[in-house]
Parts: C-alpha cells; sequence; structure tokens
C-alpha cells in the first residue's frame, strides 16, 4: 500500500473518532446530563472515558497530517 494512502487513511479514521466523540458528547450525553433524573457524575465519568480516545485521535491526526504535507 502507498505510504500516502495509509497516512491519509489513519488521518481520516482519526477526526472521524475525534469529530463522532465530540458531536456524541455535545448532542446526546450532554442534554441527558441534564435532566434532573440523571445520576450526577454521568457528563463526568463520560468526558473521562472519551479524554484519551481524543488525545490520541488528535495525535494520530497530526502525526498523519503533518506526514502528508512532509511527503
Amino acid at each position: 500500500m502507498d505510504d500516502l494512502v495509509f497516512a491519509r487513511a489513519i488521518h481520516v479514521v482519526a477526526i472521524v473518532a475525534w469529530i463522532g466523540g465530540l458531536a456524541l458528547e455535545t448532542m446526546v450525553i450532554l442534554p441527558i446530563a441534564a435532566s434532573p433524573e440523571t445520576p450526577p457524575g454521568l457528563f463526568e465519568r463520560t468526558e473521562r472515558l472519551f479524554a484519551p480516545i481524543a488525545r490520541i485521535a488528535v495525535l494520530l491526526a497530526g502525526a498523519s497530517g503533518f506526514y502528508m504535507v512532509h511527503a
């Protein structure tokens, strides 16, 4: 497989994971967390679980984007 094709695939998957996670948090978890019958700490727990995924996705997107620019 061509290295640019591989870098582009990594870049797209990383961006989809990052933006998809942010969209899930914003459009699903926040409205549920605002409900009075939701257990306290739901948003904080989901943020804590998503944070490592977001960090890795941003690093992969940045590294693959940097590679594609310089290749």
